[in-house]
């Protein structure tokens, strides 16, 4: 009998079990994979603000205080700021610092191990597992789900599912003069999202996207086009995939049960990124469930305060996401271009650039601020029927 069932080794996982082992509660963390870290889609770019806050330990493989940012026509605007705004991590490193962290303070660990089923009962909840070959039980208090956005585990206990995701591939590439960010904004090569290019080690980068379906033929696609920039050297590249949330669960919380980090859709809609947004709901759902625990109480009444407090902490800011993401998708490569021209002229990647309240994980008000210096220029070039456009326009 445990006090804490934690189903997923991922980053939100681990620090959930690392934090609750932590406080003294007894944690056994199911995972499915045979460790943490292996076989993950990740970028790895995490804000110096998040890493510094949680005190995270990866392997930095560099800073990015920059990038470049692509239209469809293929000018670009760079921006840049004086100070490093982001560290690009190795992924694996981080999940598997997570784990040892919370293996330190004495959470227990069972690799290769699928739950098939979570169970809340009058004075438990069980979790079933596949753990080799054979079907076993384990019994809690409580049960926290980190499993993912591509667990069903969620819906089957009646929480609900969320409903718009978009699908992530990526591959490790060999890159040619690459050193620093570039973000692609192209609707024939990323429908509804973008693709990017991230350099890591010497040589070395991630090239990948977000679609709403078919990842590998857009990935395919998008290796080719760098590889006929000259920018990597082969588009023949293993890939990998992963789904990202782009909506919230509906509910976050049962009798003994409370869903964190990609699973309950705490992802930023604008970027697809989970993990900052995934640890604070992280240490929420700790606390509301020290309190649970004091008060011996563990019913969906109770949990609730979890959900009410991560809503609280982040709805404002997921719901400006979902807007801009949605004007974004209505967007044509033509509207797109002129999009790019309206906020070169309008000063905005300047604006961007100077802005002392700028954040890399927050983006409302900086969404707001965009939309107050172009109103009404830019909205209405990106409604405005469109007009013939310059052929030969200059690089930014």
């Amino acid at each position: 009998m445990y006090d804490v069932i934690i189903v997923g080794a991922g980053p939100i996982g681990s620090h959930t079990a690392s934090k609750l082992a932590a406080l003294g509660y007894k944690v056994i963390v199911l995972e499915q994979k045979e460790d943490a870290g292996e076989n993950i889609c990740c970028t790895g770019i995490i804000s110096i603000e998040c890493f510094n806050a949680f005190n995270l330990n990866a392997s930095i493989l560099r800073q990015a205080n920059s990038a470049k940012f692509f239209a469809p026509c293929g000018e670009f605007i760079r921006l840049e700021r004086e100070a490093p705004q982001a560290y690009i991590i190795d992924s694996a490193s981080l999940d598997k610092s997570l784990k040892e962290r919370a293996q330190k303070y004495g959470a227990d660990y069972l690799l290769s191990t699928p739950v098939v089923a979570i169970t809340p009962e009058a004075d438990c909840v069980s979790a079933t597992v596949n753990y080799q070959g054979k079907q076993r039980t384990f019994t809690a208090q409580v049960a926290v789900l980190a499993c993912g956005s591509g667990s069903r585990l969620p819906e089957k206990i009646g929480l609900g599912r969320v409903s718009d995701f978009m699908v992530g591939a990526q591959a490790e590439v060999n890159t040619i003069n690459i050193d620093e960010v570039e973000v692609y904004f192209d609707q024939n090569l990323f429908p509804s999202f973008f693709g990017w290019l991230v350099p890591t080690k010497s040589g070395k980068g991630l090239a990948g996207l977000l679609v709403p379906d078919n990842p590998a033929s857009y990935l395919r696609s998008f290796l080719r086009h760098l590889q006929s920039q000259g920018k990597i050297a082969s588009s023949e590249a293993d890939m990998k995939f992963g789904t990202i949330p782009l909506g919230t669960l509906p509910r976050t919380c049962s009798d003994r049960i409370i869903v964190v980090g990609d699973a309950a859709g705490q992802v930023k809609p604008t970027t697809g990124g989970g993990i900052y947004y995934g640890l604070l709901c992280a240490d929420i759902a700790v606390n509301c469930l020290h309190q649970a625990f004091l008060a011996n109480n563990f019913s969906a009444a109770k949990l609730s305060i979890y959900h009410k407090q991560w809503q609280a902490k982040l709805d404002h800011e997921l719901r400006t996401g979902y807007r801009a993401r949605r004007l974004y998708k209505k967007l044509s490569n033509r509207r797109i271009d002129h999009l790019f021209q309206a906020a070169q002229a309008n000063g905005i990647f300047k604006l961007i650039a100077e802005w002392p309240d700028f954040s890399f994980d927050w983006h409302r008000k900086l969404i707001f601020e965009i939309v107050k210096h172009l109103t009404p220029g830019l909205l209405s070039v990106a409604l405005k029927p469109i007009t013939k456009m310059r052929t030969n326009r200059p690089h930014y």
